[in-house]
């Protein structure tokens, strides 16, 4: 059985359009007329963040380099490779939640240990969202969503873009894989579990949780500019990606300095001493029948994590920085 090829034609001159299973709309090479190509969603419901142009992502990179404390001193040695752009599509909701939850907490004093029950309500209004695409790599696509609710950037309607901004536009736009009502049904469930992680976080042991949704706005569907750039220092490639309403850096792939990695040294180090004087206290301590005891073991927990981290830092060629503005 063959498969079936679908044929766009232009709704305002009738030109053949070239479509791409990635595409959700189309711009007509011959009048410049917008095309909904998607069967999920009318462009009557799409909206866009309008990106900034290819210049000014250059233009935050640099800044973002000299602005760094390493990448300041070898500027002169990194070469931007490629520079790309796409519109990530993102259903996005408010939703209100109430519900009751019981939980305990254990209280310490000294060496005892209180395990308190409470019971709470709660009421929690939530912008919610879901990446419209089933299969989307994870790199900077979480960090724009939540970029784009930090600073409210302004959409727009897709059909009131005109056309010299469609023409002037380099991003690719990513079609969605599912529509307005299992979107819906995503961001509830998603909704209730962010409550109850909350709830989990605080409290020591749930012993009952009950939500349900008292409000849901309309699932609407926007589309986030997503910018990467590839660079390259001595041989080696990194990455940057950044939001497009502004230009600024959401991650930014380092390589290891010199300098960098002498300063997750001394961290090592400090972190080993330090756990053989918290070790050395703790055994005085234990001997003389010390209320600090429980403290200190949970300080030396915490210095030997900080070693952990400052072992891993040391031994890799990247660091990874995220929302440096």
């Amino acid at each position: 059985m063959s498969e079936e090829v679908i044929r766009f034609k232009c709704e305002v001159c009738g030109s053949s359009l070239n479509v791409s299973p990635e595409d959700i709309v189309s711009i007509c090479k011959y009048c410049g007329g917008l095309n909904s190509v998607s069967r999920v969603i009318s462009r009557d419901d799409i909206y866009v963040v309008p990106s900034v142009d290819e210049g000014k992502i250059i233009e935050e990179f640099w800044r973002r380099v000299r602005g760094d404390i390493d990448l300041r001193k070898i500027a002169e040695k990194i070469r931007i490779k490629s520079i790309q752009g796409w519109y990530i599509p993102y259903w996005i909701s408010r939703v209100e939640v109430e519900g009751v939850v019981i939980y305990t907490k254990k209280e310490h004093n000294g060496k005892h240990v209180k395990i308190i029950k409470k019971k709470e309500k709660f009421s929690r209004a939530l912008d919610m969202h879901v990446v419209g695409r089933r299969q989307m790599k994870n790199v900077g696509v979480g960090e724009l969503i939540n970029a784009y609710f930090k600073h409210k950037a302004e959409t727009v309607g897709i059909r009131d873009l005109d056309e010299g901004w469609w023409r002037s536009n380099k991003l690719n736009f990513l079609n969605i894989e599912f529509d307005r009502d299992e979107a819906a049904i995503m961001i509830r469930e998603d909704a209730v579990d962010f409550i109850r992680k909350k709830w989990e976080d605080m409290a020591d042991e749930i012993k009952f949780f009950k939500a349900e949704i008292l409000n849901m706005e309309k699932p609407k569907l926007v589309l986030l500019p997503l910018w990467e750039v590839i660079y390259e220092y001595r041989g080696s490639l990194y990455f940057a990606y950044h939001e497009g309403w502004s230009g600024s850096s959401l991650i930014f792939a380092e390589p290891m300095t010199v300098g960098r990695r002498f300063l997750y040294l001394a961290g090592m180090i400090s972190s080993v001493v330090g756990g053989m004087l918290i070790g050395i206290i703790f055994s005085t301590a234990s001997y003389n029948g010390s209320d600090y005891t429980s403290i200190l073991i949970l300080l030396f927990f915490f210095i030997t994590f900080l070693g952990y981290r400052f072992a891993k830092k040391f031994i890799s060629d990247v660091r990874v920085e995220k929302s440096w503005r």
